[in-house]
């Protein structure tokens, strides 16, 4: 067996080696890149912030089983052909059976991967434009006395809060979710809620309300705790995109992205809080966003 037949099976390893390190190196340089970036304490979350960091780890998944599935066979191939060349008869076919199961197995594992990777990434971004959506709208209700905080980060518990609004009417922990319907329809899609689960075109969820109230429930004790006294907070969900026919009186509010200023403007009148416990909220807010990175 001459150096020059192992060219082909050198090359396509070396650019497969490459490939991966390259993606290795980059992943830990990026989570190196947040500690030395003088911003990273200093600016506040924007909305969708964990989504984006999520988006960015499936797209470097994605590479990284695009990458295998490009070259494993390839490669395979190309280190077995020496082998054949030097022999005086064809291989064995049950060997070669062998093999190419074994490698049409792999490659249906990698597409695999591959394929739910891209539509993880595919429901991260429908996840992020829904909270770009709703954070929009409520950054309209900073002229009636409201702040808006997005993505409060919540380490110690594994999740993150998507909106806080603190103002006259109270506390409110805006929760956001983003569903892409099952069939076009020409126009406004309509989610039917009945006070204790949300009814889609096609299917039923409850996951939402009630992690809207866990989340609410979580961060009145923070607050409670953080100032000293019984801070309550209301939970709320937000749906973008989607019209809400509502069904009963009961159950935590449910609105479309574009009807918060509505809800909103139609809170009594009488301050629920006053201006000092307002500033006070954000300062604690305002500190724990900064802190995220």
């Amino acid at each position: 067996m001459t150096f020059w037949q192992w060219i082909p099976a050198a090359s396509l390893g070396l650019a497969f080696v490459v490939t991966l390190a390259v993606l290795g190196i980059w992943r830990r340089r990026a989570a190196r890149a947040v500690a030395r970036n003088p911003l990273a304490h200093a600016l506040l979350r924007s909305p969708g912030e964990s989504l984006r960091a999520r988006m960015a780890g499936a797209t470097l998944d994605a590479a990284e089983y695009a990458a295998l599935a490009l070259f494993v066979l390839p490669l395979a191939a190309a280190l077995l052909a020496p082998q054949w060349a030097r022999q005086a008869h064809p291989p064995d076919r049950d060997a070669l059976l062998a093999l190419a199961g074994a490698a049409g197995l792999l490659q249906a594992w990698l597409a695999w991967r591959l394929w739910r990777t891209l539509g993880r990434a595919r429901s991260l971004a429908l996840e992020y434009e829904a909270e770009v959506a709703a954070g929009q709208e409520l950054e309209r209700l900073v002229p009636l006395g409201y702040r808006v905080f997005h993505d409060l980060p919540v380490r110690e518990r594994g999740f993150s809060v998507d909106h806080v609004v603190i103002g006259p009417g109270g506390v409110f922990a805006v929760e956001t979710e983003g569903r892409a319907a099952r069939r076009a329809n020409g126009g406004e899609w309509e989610v039917a809620y009945d006070g204790s689960s949300l009814r889609f075109p096609g299917w039923r969820e409850t996951r939402p309300l009630e992690q809207a109230v866990t989340r609410a429930a979580w961060m009145g004790g923070w607050l409670s705790a953080t100032v000293g006294e019984t801070i309550p907070v209301q939970p709320m969900l937000v749906l973008p995109g989607w019209s809400v026919k509502r069904t009963a009186v009961s159950g935590i509010p449910v609105l479309a992205a574009r009807r918060i200023g509505h809800f909103f403007r139609k809170l009594h009148s009488e301050p629920a809080m006053s201006e000092a416990m307002i500033e006070r909220l954000a300062q604690q807010l305002d500190l724990r966003c900064r802190s995220a990175a």
